[in-house]
């Protein structure tokens, strides 16, 4: 096995050459120092891997309960829903719980249109759940032409996150590209992570989009550190479309290293175009990579 030495310098390597690979990462930073303290710590990051179900969409339409009992067979212990509106695909919350339950999952967030004036109501039937997070996984509508229409919404989150707060609930918000197109001089993105209160407002970073767009997340958890409470790993193919973990360009050891930086508790694979092989198949592949190089 690597002493911590040698994995230390594996990963400022690694780091470098995903700098390297990104054109829109401002030339000249320097590579922080990272204490073996530090990083120790980081190879101890052993949560329960998660996958958003979207990922699973048309399989869930078809069989939900036959789907995850596969999941759960694979090895994954944690899932994240999408559509959430009090329920889970129509079932109650509670039941939807007990039912993940007996293939051996649990439901720790879910996507969901939250707004100002449904966040108790969400954040109740959540936490009645036993859910952790509540995570808006879009502007959902909301106007985004202007950065006003951007600082309106981080407003908003605000309050969304101060009413889930009151349910021992986290809420966070979820990226796109869209969010880091420069518009008047800015990036909204930055305009959402400035105008949000820390301890109300998480972000659910997706690494897929973000390095699409042509930014490095580290330098996000440099700036911004603690914010990152879950990801969506989430990997970018050479034809850049999503793919197996570890396929693709993203260096998820140079992004974990850093895991304890950015505040991540919570990790969920999510792929969306399927080149390599069926859903079940990738799913299970990127599962594997995550255990045997990134845990």
């Amino acid at each position: 096995m690597n002493t911590i030495s040698n994995i230390k310098n594996e990963f400022m390597s690694t780091r470098r050459q995903f700098l390297q690979s990104l054109p829109l990462v401002a030339a000249g930073l320097a590579v922080p120092a990272v204490s073996e303290e530090a990083f120790a710590a980081s190879l101890n990051f052993k949560k329960e891997i998660g996958i958003q179900l979207w990922t699973l969409k048309d399989l869930i339409q078809d069989d939900l309960n036959a789907t995850l009992e596969a999941i759960g067979k694979m090895g994954y212990t944690s899932i994240e829903t999408y559509g959430f509106d009090g329920n889970f695909f129509g079932i109650p919350s509670k039941e939807f719980q007990s039912l993940c339950s007996g293939f051996g999952l649990r439901v720790h967030s879910t996507h969901t249109n939250i707004t100002d004036k449904n966040a108790a109501f969400l954040a109740e039937k959540a936490a009645t759940a036993g859910l952790e997070y509540l995570i808006m996984p879009s502007m959902m509508g909301r106007p985004e032409n202007t950065i006003d229409d951007f600082k309106r919404t981080a407003h908003e989150m605000n309050l969304i996150g101060e009413t889930c707060r009151q349910f021992n609930l986290s809420f966070g918000y979820h990226n796109h590209e869209f969010e880091f197109r420069p518009l008047e001089g800015t990036l909204p993105y930055n305009v959402l992570l400035s105008e949000t209160n820390p301890d109300f407002v998480g972000f659910q970073l997706d690494t897929y989009w973000i390095v699409k767009a042509g930014y490095d997340p580290l330098l996000y958890f440099q700036k911004h550190p603690g914010r990152f409470s879950t990801w969506h790993i989430k990997d970018l193919g050479n034809d850049g479309e999503s793919c197996i973990i570890g396929n693709g360009k993203i260096d998820f050891r140079a992004l974990m290293a850093q895991a304890e930086k950015a505040g991540l508790n919570r990790i969920f694979v999510e792929q969306e175009n399927f080149s390599e092989g069926s859903p079940l198949y990738c799913v299970e592949q990127s599962l594997r990579y995550i255990q045997s190089n990134l845990l």
